[in-house]
């Protein structure tokens, strides 16, 4: 499978070299091929609420590489109910970069960025995706909306990416204080989207329908939150790439159809999964799911499991339908990657409630919060009595990351855990 995989990114490289029109064209049959195995033939591995949310995350993509002029160019970070209300697709930057990524296309498309001038170190999720835009790959989408939330990077690509393609930008700002005062000043700039999205878009909005859409919000957000519970009394198998979909679900996608039965659907699977046993560890920040010595290390593993991404923890903020632009206001001032100290807290505290025996700590390159934090992650879990290994690689791009460095540094870590493979 990886040959024709390989296969497959070569020739959408090739493609896009040579008509942009025919590279996008490829790559959307590949997804909505990849679509049709997801829907008929998913992985019995996987429980039911992986399996939906693998088909649910692939249709997303699949909409948004078809119709990217009916999308915002979104960060993962965004609130996204008004664009659930307003039928705008949301096309989460780092999502499209990992898409990219699974089809073995992005080293190119990151190559194109650096020869336009974006630095060799800039995040590569970020990277790939401007490399795309300007190869053509990309389309313009209709609007440009991103928070300053946590990434550097967000603060730069989408302002570029606004110039080059000539679309509107709507720009939220997060002040690093967590306060009522700064829930208010967000939510002011969210009513100013609201109004920002009906001028660029041509629809109207219908506070009731995004009051229906906050609902459903509330609900998905407290289901996620008894599933936080029952992981620390279950051990569900899956693979990393769920992992990484969840982060879609739980981040963009509050608010739709799709993220509350994903939200019904885990807590059914968790509920009826076997008691925690093995070796469980908790995962902080993006995984390099494309790595094979990680895949091979977690992937459908009875006795080594991430039981949770510290990212899936990040937006479960309590939900008033009935104040919908002051809660969207509270999940970016109250979330828990708003400053080092409340995320360290919020490691700690998931380490003691999932009962996890170590803590890795991807530095993914190019992201200068997690790398500026990681040493003090370390330090205080290490404290708390939580062995932690700080990982270094990339999460997007395979050229800066090295197979038998990461086997090495992994497979040392959990022999200190006491893990044998032999076993």
């Amino acid at each position: 499978m990886s040959d024709i995989v390989a296969w497959f990114g070569r020739t959408v490289q090739k493609q896009t070299n040579a008509n942009p029109a025919h590279g996008r064209s490829l790559l959307l049959a590949g997804y909505r091929a990849a679509g049709i195995k997801l829907r008929f033939f998913p992985d019995k591995r996987l429980p039911p609420s992986r399996q939906f949310g693998a088909a649910a995350v692939n249709r997303v993509m699949c909409r948004v590489t078809a119709h990217p002029d009916q999308a915002a160019l979104v960060s993962v970070f965004m609130p996204c109910e008004l664009l659930e209300a307003l039928d705008i697709l949301p096309m989460c930057a780092e999502l499209y970069a990992a898409f990219i990524n699974g089809s073995d296309a992005e080293a190119s498309f990151a190559q194109t960025a650096e020869e336009q001038g974006i630095p060799e170190s800039y995040c590569s999720y970020h990277k790939v995706l401007l490399g795309c835009a300007y190869s053509g790959l990309l389309p313009p989408p209709a609007v440009i909306v991103n928070t300053s939330l946590v990434c550097d990077a967000n603060n730069l690509s989408f302002r570029e990416l606004s110039n080059f393609y000539g679309v509107p930008q709507y720009y939220v700002d997060v002040p690093p204080e967590r306060s009522e005062a700064s829930v208010t000043y967000v939510a002011e700039q969210l009513r100013d989207l609201a109004i920002f999205l009906e001028n660029h878009t041509n629809r109207k909005l219908d506070p009731d329908r995004l009051c229906a859409i906050m609902e459903r919000s509330r609900d998905t957000v407290a289901l996620l939150k008894k599933c936080y519970f029952e992981r620390s009394l279950h051990s569900l198998p899956g693979d990393l790439t769920a992992e990484m979909y969840e982060i879609y679900l739980t981040h963009n996608a509050l608010g739709s159809e799709a993220a509350l039965r994903y939200a019904e659907t885990l807590y059914t699977d968790l509920k009826n999964a076997p008691p925690a046993h093995g070796f469980r560890l908790l995962w902080l920040h993006t995984i390099p799911i494309w790595q094979t010595p990680v895949r091979e290390l977690f992937d459908f593993s009875d006795r080594c499991q991430i039981v949770c991404v510290d990212m899936n923890l990040e937006s479960l903020i309590e939900v008033d339908p009935e104040k919908p632009y002051e809660s969207m206001a509270r999940r970016l001032v109250y979330s828990h990657w708003n400053g080092g100290e409340e995320r360290i807290q919020t490691a700690v505290q998931a380490a003691k409630d999932l009962s996890v025996n170590g803590v890795i700590c991807f530095c993914h390159w190019g992201c200068k919060q997690t790398m500026g934090l990681s040493a003090v992650l370390k330090q205080r879990l290490e404290a708390e009595g939580f062995p932690t290994l700080i990982l270094n690689g990339d999460g997007c791009d395979r050229r800066n990351a090295s197979d038998g460095q990461t086997a090495t540094r992994l497979h040392a870590f959990m022999e200190m855990l006491g893990y044998h493979e032999e076993e």
